[in-house]
């Protein structure tokens, strides 16, 4: 009996941690193609040549944003984007950093 006990407390515990819901944003980065205000939604050419459709939680994220943006976007466990952080391109006549040492 106790180790009827011990097995089905076992798999219980096993099955729980498999199916434990993950709580990690996601991430996407890419290019803008497209920012749709009327439908909360952006079009970003992703890095791996992709097109990706991505829902955004409200209209103040699309704020700034236009076509040939480079960005990254977390999102949530629904697939909305919920940040959205526009990347600094690095001027092409920029010095080369200082090496150290």
């Amino acid at each position: 009996m106790k180790t009827l006990v011990i097995t089905l407390f076992s798999v219980l515990l096993i099955v729980g941690v498999v199916n434990m819901p993950s709580h990690a944003a996601k991430s996407l980065g890419g290019t803008i193609e497209l920012v749709d205000p009327a439908s909360l939604t952006i079009i970003i050419m992703t890095d791996t040549g992709q097109k990706a459709s991505l829902p955004v939680v409200n209209e103040s994220l699309l704020a700034g944003l236009a076509h040939g943006d480079r960005v990254f976007c977390e999102m949530n466990e629904d697939g909305k984007v919920t940040k959205i952080v526009k990347a600094t391109p690095i001027p092409n006549n920029s010095p080369a950093p200082e090496p150290k040492g």
